[in-house]
């Protein structure tokens, strides 16, 4: 599967984006909220909610997951929930074999 560099690098530069990314994978299909997400990886929800959906200045929204595609945005009865995305999940596994691939030589 082709990954855009693009994705790649944006997730390679954000540990929170990553842990975010691998707690959505863990519950997928299912969807969590802001204070959930947060709570489970044990971050600030600002630090959350910039990662997920960019943040002003602080957290830039063309690498935020949703903008890259890997999360998407369920809204019900007034409320936001995020669900790994079919292209979410396949750049985790991707991910996931590439660094047991490169750690054999390290």
């Amino acid at each position: 599967m082709f990954v855009d560099p693009f994705v790649i690098r944006s997730i390679n530069k954000s540990e929170l984006r990553k842990r975010i990314l691998l707690y959505l994978y863990e519950i997928h299909p299912n969807a969590s909220y802001l204070a959930e997400i947060s709570r489970i990886i044990r971050s600030d929800p600002s630090n959350v909610r910039g990662a997920l959906i960019g943040l002003g200045n602080r957290y830039n929204g063309s690498s935020s997951l949703v903008s890259l595609g890997l999360v998407e945005v369920l809204e019900r009865d007034g409320f936001k929930y995020y669900r790994l995305s079919d292209y979410g999940k396949k750049v985790v596994e991707s991910l996931r074999s590439y660094h047991s691939y490169y750690n054999r030589f390290m």
